[in-house]
């Protein structure tokens, strides 16, 4: 193996000295004429040399990279979140580091805790649970800049982006009503999320005598599919249900028409996000419309300084499975 190229070697073959391949490839190309430029990246190309980006970041105090921190990429909607992340960063010439803490906040915490080591400009983060998320990132928050994405943690003064959930569960349970259901089951999980928190108080606040809510464990198809199951062996069984999400709503809608139920007919769904999956499944599912490139732009803008939290309106897409 050949000793490794260096700066030296670059600025040799170039015929310029040291601080001038340095100024070109670090991008402070001030008072720098384009010829000398150009000879420094023609001898980059033909020496193999590559900027070292670690190094450079530090001369430039800038990283061009944000890390996500989202619950779950397994998600439909986190997936959808971190697409559209990566898309509008790449637009802007940076990039996107994603961390998964798999719902936990021991996990998240670890990750949270090491996140000094990342070449970071600043950290979007959708705290993994309201009570336990909060000290972590208040602490990262002190010491660079945060912004907490759809979920808030407690006692973190980090500004947020995330949908009025208040509000959309009142239209879906508005739009179900004017459907003639009077028995609306929600099936919600991740209880200790501020999402959960937020839309089964709004629920309960809505509910009439045959409404109820279902907590499951865990945003999956499972958890759609074992709802299905216990909600067909209650004798009280609702005209009406209404997921927190679709991935959760696709699975009880598989297991419902297994078991030979028909949808709207024998029970309406009504779902949140918005992602591909209610638009796929079939009958399409009754959700509220995806708010991930509002929550993109909102998120990057308060990164900027530009405000305080940001709460989305949610608007109603109506397909087949609510009649």
């Amino acid at each position: 193996m050949g000793a490794r190229v260096s700066l030296k070697d670059v600025a040799a073959r170039a015929e310029v000295s040291v601080t001038t391949a340095s100024r070109v490839l670090s991008g402070v190309q001030r008072n720098v004429d384009p010829e000398l430029a150009e000879r420094v990246r023609v001898a980059c190309e033909v020496l193999g040399y590559k900027v070292n980006a670690a190094a450079r970041a530090l001369r430039v105090q800038s990283m061009d990279a944000i890390a996500l921190v989202v619950p779950a990429v397994a998600n439909a909607y986190f997936a959808e979140l971190v697409s559209a992340y990566s898309r509008r960063l790449g637009h802007l010439g940076k990039r996107l580091v994603t961390i998964d803490t798999d719902e936990s906040p021991e996990i998240e915490q670890r990750q949270l805790a090491g996140m000094d080591r990342v070449l970071v400009d600043a950290v979007l983060i959708v705290p993994a649970a309201y009570e336990r998320s909060g000290a972590a990132i208040a602490e990262l928050s002190r010491s660079g800049r945060v912004v907490q994405v759809d979920r808030r943690a407690r006692g973190v003064e980090a500004p947020s982006v995330r949908l009025d959930n208040t509000a959309g569960v009142r239209i879906l349970v508005d739009h179900l009503r004017s459907r003639g259901r009077r028995r609306i089951l929600m099936v919600d999980a991740q209880e200790d999320s501020s999402s959960s928190i937020e839309r089964t108080s709004a629920f309960r606040a809505l509910a009439g005598p045959g409404d109820r809510v279902l907590e499951m464990p865990s945003f999956t198809v499972a958890s759609g599919i074992e709802a299905a199951k216990r909600l067909l062996a209650d004798p009280h069984e609702p005209d009406a249900i209404i997921c927190t999400a679709d991935v959760v709503a696709l699975g009880l809608l598989t297991a419902l028409q297994h078991a030979g139920k028909r949808v709207p007919d024998d029970y309406a769904i009504a779902t949140f996000d918005g992602t591909f999956v209610s638009a796929t499944a079939a009958p399409g599912l009754t959700t509220l419309g995806s708010v991930a490139e509002g929550m993109v732009e909102a998120s990057l803008t308060l990164l900027e300084g530009g405000g305080g939290d940001v709460v989305l309106t949610p608007e109603l897409v109506i397909r087949g499975s609510s009649g």
